[in-house]
């Protein structure tokens, strides 16, 4: 049995939080079937609002209700969300108000086409002074993420895909804001990935095990900012290469910002296995994935690399 869409987990969340604390409204922009919201709305009318095609609306109108005391949960795609409103979003983000941007459809979305694909988000939201940028591995990180964000002020970029994640973690899961997330323990390579990267590390680490003869950590890191320094260098420290796994394009990524961190204090060999400098196509996701080298052959090769295997 598959496990359901993160935007469905999502838009039942929503529900459930929406009853408990009536300061919650929702914002949308005119994709309310699409991202879930439409849950919401259905339950509570009063407290959801369609903004229509108007990302810059919307945000602008979430800070005025921020700025009321009500708790604003912004809705839309990646791609429009974080393109179209970057300005008003820095606004919010300058004044650190309490606004949750959760957006679906980030990474490849499939056959809707270039235009809708999320590759460069992350280095939008990274840049931004006060912004947490969370991104779930499965529904049950998920859920943590989004108590942890309604709970604490300030505002929150929330990632989510399209459509589902295999359940990795354990029920008895709990969040940690910043903290790396152990998933396998290993000595020689290390991966290290968000979202369906954090997937992929995880399904490919005992194959290549066993291709190599070699010992894999996988370390799923959920928040992108901020970033526990010290934990991560902690995990890091004995391994002998690194390979980053992201749905995102590479320049300015989620590598880039690791890349930094680590090079601070360590000198360990890296390899960055992502979108290279494009907007993408249409196509399944599936085959998608595969044309832009998040594969367990992509991986093969970068770890052959790391350990110069010829």
């Amino acid at each position: 049995m598959s496990e359901p869409d993160l935007r469905d987990t999502f838009g039942n969340f929503l529900v459930e939080i929406g009853k408990k604390n009536n300061n919650i409204v929702v914002l949308d922009a005119d994709l309310s079937s699409s991202t879930r919201t439409s849950k919401f709305a259905k339950i509570f009318p009063n407290r959801f609002f369609n903004m229509g095609v108007a990302e810059q609306n919307m945000v602008g109108t979430a800070m005025g209700f921020a700025i009321s005391e009500k708790i604003p949960i912004i809705s839309g795609f990646s791609v429009f969300t974080t393109g179209r409103a970057w300005e008003f979003i820095r606004l919010a983000a300058h004044d650190n108000l309490n606004i949750k941007i959760i957006t679906t459809h980030s990474g490849f979305v499939g056959e809707d086409g270039s235009t809708h694909h999320a590759l460069e988000d992350l280095s939008l939201m990274s840049t931004l002074p006060n912004l947490k940028i969370l991104v779930p591995l499965d529904n049950i990180e998920l859920v943590q993420i989004l108590k942890y964000a309604i709970v604490n002020e300030g505002p929150f970029y929330i990632r989510l895909p399209r459509g589902s994640f295999p359940e990795i973690h354990q029920k008895k899961y709990r969040f940690s804001i910043g903290k790396p997330d152990l998933l396998r323990e290993g000595e020689d390579i290390c991966f290290i990935g968000m979202g369906y990267g954090s997937v992929l590390s995880i399904q490919t680490a005992s194959i290549l095990e066993k291709y190599f003869n070699i010992s894999i950590k996988v370390i799923n890191l959920p928040t992108i900012k901020p970033i526990d320094k010290r934990e991560l260098i902690s995990q890091i420290k004995n391994c002998k290469g690194i390979v980053i796994i992201e749905e995102h394009n590479i320049y300015c990524g989620f590598g880039s910002i690791l890349a930094r961190i680590l090079s601070e204090t360590h000198s360990i060999p890296m390899k960055f296995i992502g979108v290279e400098n494009s907007f993408g196509q249409s196509g399944t996701r599936e085959s998608l994935l595969n044309f832009y080298g998040l594969n367990k052959e992509n991986i093969i090769k970068q770890v052959k690399d790391l350990l110069r295997i010829t």
